[in-house]
């Protein structure tokens, strides 16, 4: 064990050798992914600082013209919480068709004759939402907007048909029957959209589009970190003759102990220029961050160091080619880098590949950063991490010890 410790540190002093004479041109393989995709981030947020937010427009058909369908539509136009995001406009059939065809609407919603009529009865009633074939994804939110209201009228419907039916038993006359049933109505549609239960099921918030400046330097950071590593771990690799490898060999040197050479001095140095990285990131933009969000970035960024490093070194283990392993390299690289979300935000990917993208350990990491960093988070969970990282070292010392016996 002694020995095997002795010749890494041989080898880690060996490396740093190495790049200390490559001194002149290992600071513009630094800058340059800064310069480079510092511009690329400048123009994106540029971009989404100038998208105002402008809220969708919603028409509004009543069919039924009574009194109760009168008040809905009433409480949507008026509900302050709903018209910062959807704008609603009380039209005529003709008109919102209208609209639709010159792109003005989103899409309408409709209450057909005998809404309360039925509603009142305990008959099935139906709400019917069109949608603007030009906006599929806004007509689909309109669409789960309806449910989650049609979901509140039904439970009102079975309070309006018990109150009905012991009204009935009681021998009431229709007038005062009709207007215990309006009362209760009237009741809880105040409460469902006065309390805003239509919209504030769920909270997503898309710091992308939120806080395009925070996110994207975040992402930034998280990219040119990544860059650096490959770089820096590609600037260690040598082609090695096989009598040069006989002759290590013969010393006693194996190549696990001048992977973990490399790792070690690749990471070191990743490390610490990331973590300044970072805390330039966070000083430019000013976020406000605990002592305690600061170890846990570090501790992140050294996991997330040390993982990606592991894969690189599987691949170098497993492709002897110089150039087809950098190819399989950068492959792997942009893999994980799109998995992560730095690049495109992950909530613009289906539904399946977000769920598959939460399986890779880039992923975990960013979007731990992003919650600790932008939305003052302060538990992280290691284990996912943490695991990649055991499951990556152990796979390498595998395939050391396997390549070993092979060669005996």
């Amino acid at each position: 064990m002694m020995q095997f410790l002795r010749l890494v540190a041989f080898f880690c002093k060996y490396y740093f050798l190495q790049l200390k004479r490559k001194w002149l041109t290992l600071p513009l393989l630094l800058v340059f992914p800064i310069v480079l995709i510092g511009m690329v981030a400048f123009i994106i947020i540029s971009y989404l600082s100038s998208i105002e937010a402008e809220p969708l427009q919603l028409g509004l058909v009543d069919l039924d013209q009574s009194t109760e369908t009168e008040l809905i539509i009433s409480l949507l136009e008026e509900s302050s919480q709903l018209s910062e995001f959807i704008q609603m406009t009380r039209l005529t059939e003709e008109e919102a068709a209208q609209k639709i065809t010159t792109d003005e609407l989103i899409g309408y919603i409709r209450f057909p004759k005998e809404f309360i009529n039925k509603l009142y009865n305990g008959q099935s009633v139906d709400v019917t939402v069109v949608g603007n074939p030009k906006h599929p994804m806004e007509s689909n939110f309109i669409k789960e907007l309806v449910d989650s209201a049609a979901r509140h009228i039904s439970v009102s419907q079975a309070n309006i048909v018990t109150i009905n039916y012991y009204a009935k038993q009681l021998e009431l006359d229709t007038d005062t029957r009709n207007e215990l049933m309006q009362t209760q109505f009237n009741d809880f549609m105040l409460y469902a959209i006065g309390k805003d239960n239509v919209l504030d099921q769920q909270l997503i918030t898309n710091n992308a589009t939120a806080s395009p400046k925070e996110y994207f330097a975040l992402a930034t950071a998280f990219f040119i970190l990544t860059i650096w590593i490959i770089t820096i771990y590609n600037r260690l690799v040598k082609e090695q003759s096989p009598s040069i490898e006989t002759r290590l060999t013969l010393y006693g040197v194996t190549e696990l102990q001048q992977i973990f050479a490399k790792i070690l001095v690749s990471f070191t140095l990743t490390l610490l220029l990331g973590s300044l990285l970072f805390f330039g990131i966070i000083h430019v933009i000013g976020l406000a961050i605990s002592p305690e969000n600061y170890w846990n970035m570090i501790t992140l960024l050294a996991i997330y160091n040390v993982t990606f490093l592991f894969v690189l070194a599987v691949i170098e283990q497993l492709i002897r080619s110089l150039k087809v392993r950098l190819l399989i390299q950068m492959l792997i690289t942009a893999f994980i880098l799109l998995a992560s979300g730095s690049f495109i935000p992950t909530i613009y990917f289906p539904l399946y590949l977000q769920n598959a993208s939460t399986r890779v350990f880039s992923s975990s990491v960013f979007h731990s950063l992003e919650d600790i960093l932008l939305n003052g988070r302060f538990y992280v969970e290691y284990l996912p991490v943490v695991v990649s990282a055991v499951l990556c070292l152990l796979l390498v010392i595998g395939i050391a010890w396997w390549k070993e016996r092979v060669r005996t």
